[in-house]
């Protein structure tokens, strides 16, 4: 009767204290349980992945040095022993995760809060997603985003390494203006990152934002003339087609006209061809625009993508083929030129990861971009405060 009694208290006990690593700056990394009434002595068995006892202990504290064991994942087992020194009853196997525990640190890449918008309709839910760079990130460690009491609610997070923290933050409700970020280890100080956030409401046009900037204008005059070089080149190769036919009805005088005009040369400032042998990492921003305008999928009609970086055309979906660098790289061009902004922000995180070497038409246009950048979403021109620097920093 006693010993049953013994069994129930232990078990009680056991399920709620046993403790997978202690940690500190300084110290003794320790496993620990709650002390056993009438126990004498207690017995420790810890065993690998691999179902290998690595360590089988009879010790006479609620407690046992795990110093000498490396990181990694272990079960754990404990028993309280009776007056003959022997296992009462074993608890169950438990998961020993043993870590290093060092105080976290977050990298900042610019001085400006990271910008998360709000929608502009509040029957939408707003989710987010943050990158938090720095070192010593663990499954562990834990993320707080507030302000005065105020916090964002965390959705998912995610340790991708040791450096590298993806977050999905809800902004639905979330009240405007800067929020701090707190890292924290297990038993280490928290680090805390100042106005690491700002939260905006969407971003509304009035009719003075709608007018146009002279940069903008410029840009948008070179894309149109690009377009009409490359539908001039079209109309011409069309009107030479036709008068090579000798069509009939059409006057020596009138087929002569015709031609003079064909032949007319563009000016230097409006003409644009491809070049040949040239890499593309080498093409302008114009010479990538005229590609992309030349370089269409003829025989897949459901899709405005490159017909270079098409593998496989289906009626309901397409296959990319990314056989090479260069495959890839163009179809992320598509995407930096594209009118979907999740579409710009993918391709300018693309580029300033891939930049050896320096794909020069991406480059030109996003620092096209950065001069435009008061006309960009705050989320955009956050993205693209952060890549830029990182993609002109790259060297050959």
């Amino acid at each position: 009767m006693k010993r049953s009694i013994f069994t129930k208290y232990f078990f009680s006990l056991l399920w709620f204290t046993i403790v997978s690593a202690l940690f500190a700056e300084e110290g003794t990394k320790l496993i620990a349980w709650k002390p056993i009434h009438d126990a004498s002595g207690y017995q420790i068995q810890i065993k690998d992945k691999a179902g290998k006892i690595i360590l089988d202990k009879k010790i006479d504290t609620p407690y046992h040095s795990i110093e000498e064991l490396p990181s990694g994942m272990y079960m754990v087992r404990t028993a309280p022993l009776n007056l003959f020194k022997k296992p009462a009853v074993w608890s169950a196997w438990k998961d020993l995760e043993i870590i290093i525990s060092e105080p976290p640190k977050v990298v900042k890449e610019t001085d400006t809060p990271v910008i998360l918008s709000k929608q502009e309709s509040k029957s939408e839910t707003t989710i987010k997603e943050l990158t938090i760079e720095g070192e010593h990130f663990l499954e562990a460690t834990n993320v707080d985003l507030s302000k005065k009491g105020d916090k964002l609610p965390i959705v998912s997070k995610e340790v991708k390494t040791s450096e590298r923290i993806d977050l999905k933050v809800d902004t639905t409700e979330a009240k405007t203006g800067p929020y701090d970020l707190t890292v924290t280890n297990p038993y280490q100080k928290p680090k805390v990152v100042k106005d690491f956030v700002q939260v905006e409401e969407p971003k509304t046009y009035t009719q003075e934002s709608k007018q146009t900037s002279k940069e903008n204008l410029e840009e948008i005059k070179k894309n149109e003339r690009v377009k009409s070089n490359t539908e001039v080149y079209r109309q011409n190769e069309e009107k030479v087609s036709d008068t090579s036919k000798n069509i009939s009805g059409v006057k020596t005088s009138e087929s002569n006209q015709s031609q003079k005009q064909i032949t007319t040369p563009i000016t230097p400032k409006q003409k644009v061809t491809l070049p040949k042998g040239k890499s593309f990492h080498d093409f302008t921003y114009d010479e990538m625009i005229v590609f992309l305008e030349t370089d269409v999928a003829v025989n897949c009609k459901n899709t405005k993508i490159p017909a270079f970086t098409l593998g496989e055309c289906h009626k309901t979906y397409v296959i990319l083929n990314f056989a090479s660098d260069d495959n890839q790289a163009v179809f992320e061009f598509y995407k930096l030129v594209s009118d979907n902004e999740s579409n710009r922000i993918s391709a300018y995180r693309y580029f300033s990861n891939n930049c050896n070497p320096i794909f020069k038409p991406a480059l030109e246009r996003m620092e096209l971009q950065w001069k435009n950048r008061t006309n960009l979403d705050p989320e955009e021109r956050q993205s693209l405060a952060v890549e830029l620097p990182k993609f002109r920093a790259c060297t050959r």
